[in-house]
């Protein structure tokens, strides 16, 4: 389960100045009583945040992977088409990068080299969720014809945001997100164009060929966005109450780790309005609580 982070302002201080030292001297040669000194809090109290600096590295990943996926599916809206949703999330993640170039940077430097198993696990499994949301997205703006070359156009897609990426940041110029996104689609659509056409063998297999084969798996809906509904559905009801629960609910959802028994209550609450139920057990179903 994911959701915006909003934590205490200290600890979020501590997050964005780690992750600046670890993109320029590297993890492993970053201490934490640097953090500490840079940061202007004694080494004791940064320990009262975190733990260890593998605790500190895995929060910085979270933060950045689950503000990432929450920008996605707040932008996302029911009528867009493949294409325009497809774009719409090349555009965020080109502002993403650009907003956190020090993320940028420091994913190239540490992800080959993480040694603590949980952690490595942890930025593949988010790195390949990324990648497969591509190659569907690919798919579904494109036709079935280019399911055998999902892996491999978005490769090319990735190697062009992390190429694009290098020259704004070196530049320093300001980035018209949009205007870099259209055109990269412009890119993929080529490349997908002249693969459909002359149907080479694909250099990467992915299992997302199966999937189709099998008939799909359902699409994961990001739990903000079902909030979103809520809101809208409850908005004519005009109710203090319902829209408390609401609140506290989307509150709660972006916390770093959300409370699952105040979850399950704010839910429990929803589930007796008839016009918010059937939300509210969508709602229930995503993020795993059952009573």
């Amino acid at each position: 389960m994911v959701g915006i982070i909003k934590m205490n302002e200290k600890k979020r201080k501590i997050l964005l100045t780690a992750m600046k030292l670890f993109s320029k001297k590297n993890f492993h040669q970053t201490s934490m009583q640097q953090v500490a000194d840079v940061c202007g809090i004694s080494k004791g109290s940064l320990y009262t945040y975190f733990k260890s600096k593998e605790e500190l590295l895995l929060d910085i990943f979270s933060y950045y992977y689950q503000l990432l996926n929450d920008q996605i599916a707040a932008s996302a809206k029911d009528s867009d088409t493949p294409r325009e949703a497809f774009i719409r999330e090349i555009a965020i993640r080109i502002r993403h990068y650009c907003q956190f170039q020090e993320f940028f940077l420091m994913q190239l430097h540490e992800i080959k080299g993480l040694e603590d198993k949980s952690l490595n696990q942890y930025v593949r499994q988010e790195n390949a969720k990324l990648l497969r949301k591509t190659e569907k997205g690919i798919v579904s703006v494109f036709g079935p014809e280019t399911a055998p070359y999902a892996a491999d156009l978005t490769a090319t897609l990735k190697g062009m945001l992390t190429s694009y990426m290098r020259g704004v940041m070196e530049e320093g110029t300001a980035c018209d997100f949009n205007a870099l996104a259209h055109f990269l689609f412009l890119q993929v659509e080529a490349a997908a164009q002249a693969l459909i056409e002359k149907q080479p063998d694909p250099f990467f297999v992915t299992p997302l060929l199966q999937e189709l084969a099998d008939g799909g798996q359902e699409e994961t809906v990001h739990p903000l966005y079902i909030v979103r509904k809520m809101k809208e559905s409850s908005a004519a009801q005009e109710e203090d109450l319902i829209a408390e629960t609401i609140d506290i609910l989307e509150k709660e959802l972006r916390e770093l780790k959300p409370r699952p028994a105040l979850l399950a209550g704010m839910i429990r609450n929803l589930k007796d309005n008839e016009e918010l139920v059937q939300l509210a057990g969508e709602l229930e179903r995503i993020i795993g609580l059952y009573e």
